[in-house]
């Protein structure tokens, strides 16, 4: 595929600023395949003195080497180098830029390099300061997917706290953006099934390329050398903030099989609800994992949140592709498929339902003033809410999202009634809103007409 940014824009326009006014030091974060080092290339190709150094898991004297050799590169007649210690080595750094001009540096997957040599964090310290104070024109750009460890450099008591001159957190494409990546006649529905399976993560939507999704689902995901076959059990075991995979990867297992909230969770892996609550916030902060919370004034519903796979991509491999693994190592590949494009329907629901409340947040007037967005639920959990906005102590939006076959019926709708009446006072004044996969029945469109409920189709959602 050619060269080209999706929804970076801002990071591409931030990265060539910083580079262009040295000295600049910059954190980049994102876990592995967001698109990190696709970002930097692009962003400093034009660079004419660029040393960019991508960091292995390695001993300090092999990583030191390895980053000589980089360094070479920018002098005349690519001379040996050596350093005898990462002082050593901005030595060099600053002594080119003070002689030579502007330098951009980049230490990619930089948790490798703290690992291995734990004192090189007090050593960018020094090297800033005197950087910052002096305007030595160096911009230092710190790059890695351990979310944990990299955003532990922001932490006071960190020699790199309070440092950084821009530090970007980089996360996946949302649904409306994967449209290049995917065949250019897919239509919004499509789109959005797609979306359901590979989620948003570049890499992986490259890897799928051009192909319709039941090419996708045989010759990418389900075989066993396909390149999406294991990636989410990888990507897992090499996270170096988590000891003990396996009990994370049970956990995932759990919530992808139903279960949601520490009790259920623990009862399925053989563990206490507290030691399951410990791996779920860690989950959380390095994105596997998020709860959600019934959308109520001042939090009050915050005992019935309940957990959930963050990536579309995760949460379809360990609901879809896990279960049948021994079926595919047997070859029943297609059988396999066949049975997730019969049951996609049902699967796409909920990501259809996380589509719309997106484009209610960021892209429609409903959601402007909005002080949150989300769903909402009953304690007995018989009533449920799509999509529900609050804006101080009022609902200003309910909706109701149904991806299936037959249109958005009256009988939906008063559904939707009966949710605001529950709810109450606050949610009086609140605006009705459907979202439908297969339109509205006549009814519905004549109940919208009169102003009572305004209606959405997939189409919208990728709209201005």
């Amino acid at each position: 595929m050619p060269v080209q940014i999706v929804d970076r824009e801002r990071e591409l326009e931030q990265l060539r600023g910083h580079a262009a006014h040295p000295p600049a030091l910059v954190v980049l974060r994102g876990r592995r395949r967001v698109g990190k080092s696709f970002l930097l290339r692009v962003a400093l190709a034009d660079q004419p003195r660029l040393i960019s150094y991508q960091a292995e898991e390695r001993p300090a004297a092999p990583q030191l080497e390895a980053f000589a050799a980089e360094c070479a590169r920018i002098v005349p007649g690519n001379p040996p180098l050596a350093f005898a210690s990462w002082a050593d080595a901005f030595a060099f750094l600053e002594a080119q830029a003070r002689d030579g001009g502007p330098l951009v540096v980049v230490l990619d997957e930089f948790q490798r390099i703290a690992a291995s040599d734990t004192g090189i964090e007090s050593v960018i310290q020094n090297v800033w300061d005197r950087f910052d104070h002096e305007r030595v024109p160096v911009t230092l750009i710190l790059c890695g997917s351990a979310l944990s460890f990299m955003d532990g450099l922001f932490q006071g008591g960190k020699p790199t706290h309070g440092r950084s001159t821009y530090r970007p957190l980089l996360l996946p494409l949302s649904y409306r953006d994967i449209a290049p990546f995917s065949p250019p006649a897919l239509d919004e529905i499509a789109l959005i099934e797609r979306f359901s399976v590979l989620g948003g993560t570049p890499q992986y939507q490259r890897w799928a390329g051009q192909r319709p999704l039941p090419d996708v689902l045989r010759d990418v995901i389900l075989t066993p050398d396909g390149p999406l076959y294991d990636d989410p059990e990888h990507l897992i075991r090499e996270e170096e903030a988590i000891r003990g995979r396996a009990s994370y990867f049970g956990v995932l297992e759990a919530i992808a099989r139903g279960a949601s909230n520490p009790t259920a969770i623990g009862g399925r892996i053989g563990q206490t609800s507290q030691a399951v609550t410990q791996l779920l916030n860690r989950l959380a902060q390095l994105g596997y994992v998020v709860k959600v919370e019934p959308v109520e004034p001042r939090h009050t519903g915050r005992s019935r949140g309940y957990w959930k796979i963050a990536d579309p991509y995760f949460r379809f491999w360990f609901a879809r592709v896990l279960p049948n693994r021994s079926r595919l190592a047997r070859g029943r590949t297609s059988e396999v498929a066949d049975e997730i494009l019969a049951g996609l329907p049902g699967f796409t629901s909920f990501v259809f339902e996380d589509c719309c409340r997106e484009w209610i947040a960021r892209h429609s007037p409903f959601g402007a003033d909005a002080d949150e967005i989300g769903s909402w639920w009953s304690r007995r959990s018989d009533v449920e809410v799509d999509v529900a906005a609050v804006h101080k102590d009022r609902y200003t939006l309910l909706g109701s999202c149904k991806w299936t076959t037959q249109p958005f019926a009256n009988s939906d709708l008063i559904e939707l009634e009966t949710a605001r009446d529950v709810i109450g006072p606050k949610a009086a004044r609140a605006a009705l809103v459907a979202f439908s996969k297969s339109g509205f029945t006549e009814h519905v469109e004549e109940r919208a007409a009169l102003g009572e409920v305004r209606l959405f189709r997939p189409v919208d959602l990728f709209g201005p």
